[in-house]
């Protein structure tokens, strides 16, 4: 038998020896078996074909030298070589797989044969010449290919503005690009060699910390590094150090890339400024405070320190606006931040919650006299003359105080207290504070009443679930609905969500009400994409406490799948809080959601705490703007430019935008002009009943047919 028709025959096994010694070239174990053997198979036909045509004397003369003349073997051979560019093979491993390849041929074709006569021997001899023309021309377009793969990726980094690098060990540069040779003012020439931790000015902080963290744990790490480039001034990288390592697993170098992010985070901060500051004070806005005062809550609750609420609000303010002008104003408030801050520790927090009305946050209180004190203190420099544009201007206060644990179990209660006695102060001549008592508490005993009328509300079918349109503002059609929850009490009528969710929530039935309303927003989402002839979206709020049990969810999937409705017809809508929570109930129950196919939104966006990494982190949809900014935006250059702010940025990261709480056409207009995509409010439609809004979507479809 011919060493050709030897090679067809036994194909299998030949190559099944040579898997064997391939296993053992490190750069083939990431291929799988498949690949290994289509490689190796391609190369043995090429090589039997070559042996069965008939060559000149001259093709046999350059063989024998290792040449041989370009052919159809010759260019299997080339696209391996090719190949084992982008494989990650050295020249070492592609030589490894021929020898391989040759000592797995004549191992089986002796086994097989008694010892050779001469025509095996020439057979053997064209083999041979047949496989080195083949390696020699493998290892040509190897070396080729990579020369132009090498040129190619030199090229892509030392023209990227971003920094990349590699590292050794010891700290030195064995490659810099020129973007990082700009950063130090150094040559692109002389750069390499030198001590990454001693380039000169800008100083990287903690470097030298990230690198070795690295090296240790052998893990590919992305972190932002600061440059201090003068006092006041500082860049920011984001990097992703790759450790490579050698045969033996070992760190031999860090690869390295950074991007400059600084302006980013500056965006970031700006945005977290506007959201979580008042312009004109600088103190935290309302929205900081509810974080501060939780904060202090778990604290006291830890430490067992109790700590107090001051609500303060201005008497007189508004006639010194009124008479004298906002700008005047304006001045008085940020003269009476300044005021309460000085009477203050610096543990305390002061904010400005809106209007005149500014809270305080007294830590750790040890004796209730301090509070007395304190309280005493800030009136009398309320009452002090303001100096305002060459006035002296007259004010008070009048505060109103609650104690944690004393006389509140949550916040909102504190809040709510506080308040209560403020008023009370208000009432007794102003400039005075009062503490909460015991006889504010009546409206306590009316909330329990209403939690024991709430556990009957859904068996007994008094809940009902309202939509509220919501309209594309390039269009003027409806293409969503907001599902709103709705109470038909026995006695006292209609009841809005607002007087009875919170206590849904502290009686623990905001669950299985949630999951109730859920239901109905499918079941309409269904029927009234029949009605209409395309999906409809239908948008359902979820409690923050629905996310942090431990109880399983509905499988959504299967339900949706079962009647035939996509997913992404139903947005959930969260609060910043859920996502800043990120606790493994919260990731699990957003995961089920979104498996689902369900969209998610956060609502009353930049009330919050949340930053733009969560968005993208929780692969959020829409952001919804709070009508607080909505309703003053065409007034409020404040709320204008925050407003801008979220729709630029959403855009950015892909979201779409709606707008709450639209009331005029000059509003609707405004947000239309901004790039806002959606919007609803009651210049469109009040929250409808499920036929009603039916009515509303089919005349909306109507009118809008007969426009096109």
């Amino acid at each position: 038998m011919k060493l050709a028709d030897f090679i067809r025959k036994n194909m299998d096994r030949i190559v099944d020896t040579w898997e064997n010694f391939a296993q053992d070239i490190s750069s083939a174990r990431h291929l799988n078996t498949a690949e290994l053997r289509d490689h190796a198979s391609g190369m043995l036909h090429a090589i039997a074909s070559d042996l069965d045509r008939t060559q000149t004397s001259h093709e046999q003369t350059e063989k024998s030298k290792g040449h041989g003349a370009r052919s159809t073997q010759l260019t299997e051979a080339e696209m391996h070589g090719s190949g084992r560019v982008l494989e990650g093979f050295t020249a070492n491993d592609v030589m490894s797989e021929f020898r391989a390849l040759r000592a797995s041929v004549l191992r089986l074709w002796s086994d097989s044969k008694p010892p050779a006569p001469e025509a095996s021997i020439e057979e053997l001899t064209l083999f041979n010449e047949a496989i080195d023309q083949a390696l020699a021309e493998s290892l040509a377009r190897y070396s080729s290919e990579r020369e132009r793969y090498t040129l190619l990726f030199d090229t892509l980094l030392s023209s990227s503005p971003d920094l990349n690098f590699i590292v050794g060990v010891d700290g030195k540069l064995i490659y810099a690009n020129r973007s990082m040779a700009r950063l130090y003012d150094i040559l692109p020439s002389e750069i390499v060699g030198k001590d990454i931790f001693h380039l000169g000015a800008p100083v990287a902080t903690g470097l030298r910390d990230k690198l070795q963290h690295v090296i240790d744990s052998k893990a590919t790490y992305r972190v932002d590094i600061p440059y201090a480039l003068s006092p006041g001034k500082i860049l920011t990288y984001e990097y992703l150090f790759i450790p490579a390592t050698d045969e033996s697993g070992e760190v031999e170098a860090v690869a390295g890339t950074a991007h400059d992010i600084t302006e980013r985070k500056a965006s970031e901060e700006e945005i977290r400024r506007t959201a979580h500051y008042d312009f004109l004070t600088g103190l935290p806005n309302r929205s900081l405070f509810r974080d501060r005062l939780q904060q202090e809550v778990k604290r006291s609750m830890r430490t067992g320190l109790p700590f107090a609420l001051f609500f303060i609000d201005l008497d007189g303010f508004k006639e010194v606006n009124d008479r004298l002008g906002h700008d005047a104003g304006d001045r008085m408030l940020q003269q009476v931040a300044q005021r309460i801050s000085a009477c203050v520790r610096g543990a305390d927090t002061i904010a400005r919650i809106g209007g005149d009305e500014f809270t305080v946050i007294i830590a750790e209180v040890n004796k209730a006299s301090h509070v007395d004190i304190l309280a005493q203190k800030i009136l009398e420099e309320l009452a002090k003359p303001f100096s305002i544009l060459q006035k002296d201007l007259h004010i008070s206060g009048s505060i109103g105080i609650s104690l944690f644990p004393q006389d509140a179990a949550t916040p909102d209660d504190l809040i709510r207290n506080a308040d209560q006695a403020m008023y009370v102060a208000k009432k007794a001549g102003r400039g005075r504070f009062s503490f909460f008592t015991i006889g504010m508490r009546d409206s306590a005993w009316a909330r329990l009443k209403v939690i024991d009328a709430l556990r009957h509300a859904l068996p007994e079918h008094q809940l009902a679930v309202y939509y509220q349109p919501i309209i594309a503002l390039t269009t003027g059609r409806i293409v969503m609905a907001e599902a709103l929850l709705r109470w038909h009490h026995p006695q006292d009528g209609l009841v809005l969500p607002g007087e009875f969710i919170g206590l849904a929530e502290e009686s623990g039935l905001i669950g299985e009400i949630g999951e109730w309303v859920l239901c109905e927003a499918v079941t309409r989402a269904q029927e009234w994409g029949a009605l209409v002839g395309e999906p409809f979206h239908i948008n359902v709020n979820k409690s923050p406490l629905e996310f942090m049990g431990k109880e399983p969810m509905k499988d959504w999937e299967a339900d949706l799948a079962a009647c035939g409705l996509a997913g992404s017809c139903i947005t959930v809508e969260i609060t910043e809080g859920v996502l800043l929570n990120d606790s493994p109930s919260v990731r699990e129950k957003l995961a089920t959601f979104q498996k689902a196919g369900m969209q998610l939104a956060i609502d009353d966006f930049g009330t919050g705490y949340s930053t733009m990494s969560y968005l993208k982190k929780f692969r959020v949809d829409y952001v919804k703007i709070d009508q607080s900014f909505v309703q003053c935006m065409t007034t409020d250059m404040d709320s204008r430019i925050f407003a801008e702010t979220i729709i630029m940025m959403a855009h950015k990261l892909g979201l779409k935008v709606i707008a709450e709480g639209v009331e005029t056409a000059e509003q609707r207009d405004w947000l239309r002009t901004a790039g806002c995509d959606y919007a609803q409010g009651y210049l469109f439609s009040a929250p409808l009943p499920s036929h009603q809004f039916e009515s509303l979507l089919s005349r909306d479809r109507t009118a809008h047919l007969r426009r096109t």
